[in-house]
């Protein structure tokens, strides 16, 4: 049988990347429940961070990325090479349904770029690029380049969306001017919860309450809400968890150690998750639907509770805003977190917890829902 869907991905299993995990489970499903066989068109690339060790799935076509390093310049131009690769090499599978992630970044400006209206495809929104360029600092945007690439990107609109939220595919609507039909697939849901009977070590008292922030604290993340949560961490009451990585991690580390009631590890496995009583989330407001952090989402499916700071607008907050509380980004950070801690009980936590069972399940839902639209479509091949 000849493979009816065709996706385009920066990452792929074996590399331990949850948005590489999100195609493959997608592939996987795809092949099980409807019989339908899957392209997955990859870079050779390497991921250095969180995620899990799996098996590939499905017909694996690798392509050598141009760079690995990590000069500014060099990265920016392996993203344009990347990009373009694989999208010329969907070409020879233009009689598929193809599916294009955002991932490498400038993914989508090649697909409108070099795709043809009569290739049927569809946008699969991780991260939101160019604007994620914009959105880090590193470029105006009022820089003439960048006009045009965000221009070009939106230019060619998809025959379906698969977003991250409802307000992510708002925002997408606006951008390319046109309703287009969507499908919600928020990245971090766990289907299947491996919850693991050992106690962690650092579970050792439960009259404590459990924070944890578990993952990436990147350019789209705020660290100085991480810094202003840990000056006001009371070790008689609290403790925080932390698995960092990314670029402000080694400061966050050197910031918090030794300091009583904060711990550092290098992972919380996920089976480990559920240990945790509330999960710390991080949006920077600029990156409102650019970014919907999977942090939340994978909160919610083990059963936690979730502090997130960001924008009142974010998807993370439209979603979950039942489960937890909010810290406005744009209003005064340390005393919303002081009002937080102080009014935080066993009480209060077992309510903010007490619907995520509920919420769990349509997310789960959300999940099969998105793989039956991608079926129907594949069959109209």
């Amino acid at each position: 049988m000849q493979p009816k869907v065709t996706f385009l991905t920066r990452y792929y299993p074996p590399n331990p990347n949850i948005n590489g995990e999100s195609v493959c489970d997608m592939v996987e499903y795809l092949e099980k429940e409807y019989g339908i066989k899957s392209n997955v068109i990859c870079t050779d690339r390497d991921f250095e961070g969180g995620g899990q060790l799996r098996k590939p799935s499905g017909n694996v076509i690798r392509i050598k990325s141009l760079f690995k390093g990590s000069n500014a310049i060099l990265r920016f131009l392996t993203f344009l090479y990347d990009g373009f690769s694989l999208v010329k090499r969907s070409l020879k599978y233009k009689n598929t349904t193809i599916i294009v992630t955002t991932s490498p970044p400038l993914l989508p400006f090649w697909a409108s770029l070099l795709f043809s209206k009569r290739i049927k495809w569809g946008l699969w929104t991780l991260d939101l690029f160019p604007e994620g360029f914009y959105a880090t600092g590193k470029i105006k945007s009022n820089n003439a380049f960048y006009k045009w690439v965000k221009k070009t990107t939106y230019k060619l609109k998809p025959n379906f969306l698969i977003a991250l939220g409802n307000k992510q595919h708002e925002h997408l609507e606006k951008e390319y001017n046109s309703r287009i039909p969507a499908s919600i697939l928020p990245c971090g849901v766990f289907f299947y919860q491996d919850k693991s009977n050992e106690v962690p070590e650092w579970k050792n008292d439960d009259n404590l309450v459990y924070f944890g922030y578990c993952g990436n604290i990147g350019d789209a993340h705020n660290p100085t809400f991480l810094k202003n949560f840990i000056d006001q961490i009371d070790p008689t009451k609290h403790k925080l968890i932390l698995a960092l990585y990314g670029v402000h991690a080694p400061e966050l580390k050197k910031y918090a150690k030794d300091r009583p009631g904060i711990v550092l590890v290098d992972s919380v496995p996920r089976n480990q998750l559920h240990f945790l009583d509330i999960h710390l989330v991080t949006l920077k407001s600029k990156w409102t639907h650019i970014a919907v952090p999977s942090k939340a989402v994978s909160a919610i499916s083990m059963g936690g509770a979730l502090i997130f700071c960001g924008s009142p607008e974010s998807d993370n907050w439209y979603m979950f805003k039942e489960n937890g509380w909010i810290i406005d980004e744009n209003k005064d950070i340390p005393s919303q977190i002081e009002q937080i801690l102080s009014s935080l009980n066993r009480e209060s936590l077992k309510e903010k917890r007490s619907s995520t069972e509920q919420k769990y399940a349509y997310l789960q839902n959300c999940v099969l829902q998105t793989y039956k639209d991608v079926a129907e479509l594949s069959k109209e091949n």
